[in-house]
């Protein structure tokens, strides 16, 4: 299934927000775009170009969910637009981009959405989150990742974050087995991970309905 076809259910639910060009965070704080009262900005979180990010948040924000938006890959403008839409359902979003194979080999994509979930925790006062409500919403590969984040707390005790993430819901995750990092059926009874959530890929509004439920 393609990208829009992964989204599509998304944009169809949720409120859409008004498109606007991206700012670079390190050159100016953000700006109100598009509708008033909207930011957008974009900011990285680690040396690879490909270790980037960009965030979706009213103005306003003042203990909001946080939501880590995982891409079936590099963040497309399909990606952006769901960004914005579940920003304007009342989510803060940081839709995040991260290394690949073949040119990062397993489990860099995975250590890539942890410093992700990491700079969100320690940025969260700016962004005007709640640290107790921070969640993750993966799409095929990027579901794989927002599972492992929960089911093997290594990857986020790794970039400092070990409880970060409260809940994740992965659509359209692969299912076959992965030698080079451990398979996410091995923690699937761990007392301690955060809840899960796992559907098909077309099923994102019951993915969003499991994180506003799980996140407060």
């Amino acid at each position: 299934m393609t990208r829009r076809g992964l989204l599509a259910p998304l944009l169809a639910t949720v409120a859409t927000a008004a498109c606007a060009p991206l700012i670079r965070q390190e050159a100016m704080p953000p700006v109100p775009l598009g509708p008033a009262g909207w930011r957008t900005a974009r900011a990285a979180y680690g040396a690879d170009p490909r270790q980037t990010l960009r965030l979706y948040r009213p103005a306003a924000a003042s203990r909001l969910p946080i939501l880590i938006l995982l891409p079936d890959g590099a963040p497309e403008a399909v990606d952006e637009r769901a960004a914005r839409d579940l920003a304007e359902g009342g989510f803060i979003v940081v839709l995040a981009d991260r290394r690949e194979a073949p040119d990062s080999p397993h489990p860099a994509f995975i250590s890539d959405a942890a410093a992700a979930v990491a700079w969100a925790a320690k940025q969260v006062q700016d962004l005007g989150g709640d640290a107790e409500r921070i969640g993750v919403l993966g799409l095929g590969e990027g579901g794989r990742a927002a599972l492992m984040l929960v089911l093997d707390r290594r990857y986020l005790a790794a970039a400092g974050a070990p409880a970060a993430v409260r809940a994740a819901a992965a659509l359209g995750a692969s299912e076959r087995l992965d030698a080079t990092f451990t398979d996410p059926s091995a923690y699937a009874g761990a007392s301690d991970s955060a809840p899960v959530w796992r559907g098909r890929a077309g099923d994102l509004a019951g993915a969003v309905g499991f994180l506003r439920g799980a996140l407060g």
